[in-house]
């Protein structure tokens, strides 16, 4: 929709470049790398008809619920508004997803037992692959007080789905690219 995808700039080598069109292949499918600032959900609707099941993997770093709102975005949401907005854009990923895709979400504590179940809700159970649990660098989040003593919170997750889960569907390049994700992680 012209209303939704606009004001587009593209960065190359020789700096940036007013776009009038995007590269396509032969098939008229986009192959360029997007970043669109703004209302995901609308440009996740606006993109699913151009990629729908066309998406081998997708990776979603959603707002923690914090109530920071560190990143300039909504990240104080009551617990059933944040819930649904996860809800809405798992779901439209999950379209984009080729049957072979994967995807990882990655979370900290705050919501990670509700992001799991609302997972196995829209990938089923049997389509978990796994977690990955990571230490932050180089300090984590104080959970109790300011106190030297209390509690320090350091580990974010990412969990694992397959659309489609089968044997052999983490065929050995794909173990690799997974195992490089934790050592990058560690």
């Amino acid at each position: 929709d012209p209303k939704v995808l606009t004001n587009f700039t593209r960065y190359t080598a020789k700096g940036k470049e007013k776009v009038t069109d995007f590269k396509r292949d032969e098939n008229g499918v986009i192959r360029e790398n997007l970043i669109i600032k703004g209302n995901n959900l609308l440009a996740l609707h606006t993109l699913k008809t151009q990629f729908r099941g066309k998406i081998k993997l997708i990776y979603i770093d959603p707002p923690y619920n914090t109530g920071a709102d560190e990143f300039g975005y909504n990240d104080s949401f009551n617990h059933s508004s944040w819930l649904t907005f996860m809800k809405n854009r798992l779901e439209v990923a999950k379209a984009f997803m080729r049957d072979d895709g994967i995807i990882f979400v990655q979370i900290d504590y705050r919501q990670l037992a509700y992001l799991k179940v609302l997972l196995d809700e829209i990938f089923k159970k049997e389509n978990f692959i796994g977690q990955i649990n990571w230490q932050r660098v180089p300090e984590g989040r104080t959970l109790l007080g300011q106190g030297e003593s209390d509690l320090t919170i350091q580990t974010e997750y990412l969990l694992i789905y397959a659309k489609n889960k089968r044997p052999g569907l983490l065929n050995n390049e794909a173990k690799k690219k997974i195992e490089a994700t934790q050592k990058i992680m560690e």
